[in-house]
């Protein structure tokens, strides 16, 4: 097949496509709605298979559930109505189409993560257009107080302190032993 007019196509009008393989959990933000009806739909999922991984007109095949109900959906890896597409997780798979995932429920479904701390939470449309590893921070954050934090270094420092002081050879320990009359005159 002669690829170069795929690729003038894909230059042309700067198709990006998602670095995504099977056994990936994302989560999809996509624009659905026409014009002023236009809202984001966030859709976690597992994809099952990727068809044409390097190609503009590749597509994948993710797995997951809305309202209860689950569902698959086919994309196109150069889609234009993605909003973000975050990476939750990467898992362990020997093949490339995770078809036997359809049949499996609750334990049986589980699979074995082996993504790295860094790699989680990447926005992939990012990655696909720019290059860049860019992180999404979670919705929750977490605000750290100075003045606990500089409490925290003064309890820390007072510690140290008490640990040197205890063990200087100057000080004298006590002990249980009766009292004679030569501790008694000191």
């Amino acid at each position: 097949m002669n690829t170069e007019r795929v690729h003038a196509v894909q230059a042309r009008h700067w198709f990006h496509i998602l670095p995504v393989k099977p056994g990936m959990r994302l989560e999809i933000h996509e624009k659905i709605g026409e014009w002023s009806n236009q809202r984001t739909w966030k859709f976690k999922c597992l994809v099952l298979k990727v068809q044409k991984p390097n190609n503009p007109d590749g597509t994948f095949l993710v797995r997951g559930q809305t309202a209860r109900k689950t569902i698959e959906k086919i994309y196109p890896l150069s889609f234009p109505n993605f909003e973000k597409v975050i990476l939750l997780d990467e898992h362990k798979v020997k093949k490339s189409k995770l078809y036997f995932m359809r049949d499996k429920i609750g334990r049986d479904a589980k699979l074995k993560s082996i993504i790295d701390p860094e790699r989680r939470n990447i926005d992939l449309q990012v990655l696909a257009t720019e290059g860049k590893v860019v992180h999404v921070e979670p919705e929750v954050e977490e605000v750290l107080d100075e003045s606990i934090v500089e409490d925290v270094s003064e309890v820390e420092t007072e510690a140290t302190d008490e640990t040197t002081t205890n063990d200087a050879p100057d000080a004298v320990e006590k002990t249980d032993a009766p009292e004679t009359e030569e501790t008694k005159a000191e």
